[in-house]
């Protein structure tokens, strides 16, 4: 617990491509800028260290009692659902008496949407092109249901990087139809192996990842704030 509530540990998915990784760590630097007496730590699922393990130890370590999780995360797939809480779960075994909660995915959210819209102003997309939102996709179809809903928030079709419809298939289905300019409208926080595969495909422009914006980080502290409600509701209420 800090002065300012629970500590927050945002977890990131990790990739074997370190370029992520600054974007991540900015996300969290911006967090600790917003609030600075919110203690915020950042770990990853893989790839990448510390773990959630390793960082859930360091802040116990360091008197922390009280966390709240927000995963870096666009979707509630299988990660939210399910391997972070049994991450927790494993580290409050190893801590008896550590209180925490997982907060809400990142989106969807309006102010991601409207990120999304300016990305592509700021690629100079035209009023007029055929927009394809490049999502990573999952093996949860009611992620990926919510992805073709945000595609259809900012007139998009979607397309995944990983799995069905695929990203590239999609681009040229769109360019047959007859678009004079095809945009993909990248909805991932960071670079990486699997939205690199944006570029690869016949699209005119491919927009720059939400990256470590204002929006971003907003929706990370709206999410801490509710999910950090919860924990002091659950406190009150034992």
């Amino acid at each position: 617990m800090t002065a300012d509530g629970p500590a927050l540990l945002a977890v990131a998915h990790g990739s074997p491509q370190r370029k992520a990784e600054p974007i991540m760590e900015a996300i969290v630097a911006r967090v600790r800028a917003e609030r600075p007496g919110l203690r915020a730590a950042l770990a990853h699922l893989g790839f990448s260290r510390p773990s959630v393990d390793e960082a859930v130890d360091a802040l116990v370590a360091d008197g922390v009692r009280e966390l709240v999780v927000v995963p870096l995360l666009l979707t509630a797939a299988y990660h939210v659902k399910t391997d972070i809480p049994d991450l927790l779960r494993g580290a409050q075994a190893r801590h008896p008496g550590l209180r925490w909660v997982v907060a809400g995915a990142l989106g969807p959210h309006p102010r991601l949407f409207a990120l999304l819209r300016r990305r592509l102003a700021e690629a100079g997309v035209r009023p007029d092109a055929a927009v394809v939102l490049g999502a990573i996709g999952t093996s949860d179809p009611a992620a990926n249901a919510e992805l073709a809903e945000v595609a259809a928030t900012i007139g998009a079709s979607v397309g995944f990087a990983s799995g069905e419809p695929d990203i590239a298939d999609v681009v040229q289905e769109v360019r047959a139809r007859g678009a004079a300019q095809v945009a993909i409208a990248s909805y991932v926080l960071a670079p990486g192996k699997l939205p690199d595969r944006f570029t690869h495909t016949m699209a005119d422009v491919v927009t720059a990842p939400l990256g470590a914006d204002g929006e971003v980080v907003s929706v990370v502290l709206e999410r801490y704030d509710a999910a950090a409600a919860r924990l002091l509701a659950d406190q009150r209420a034992s």
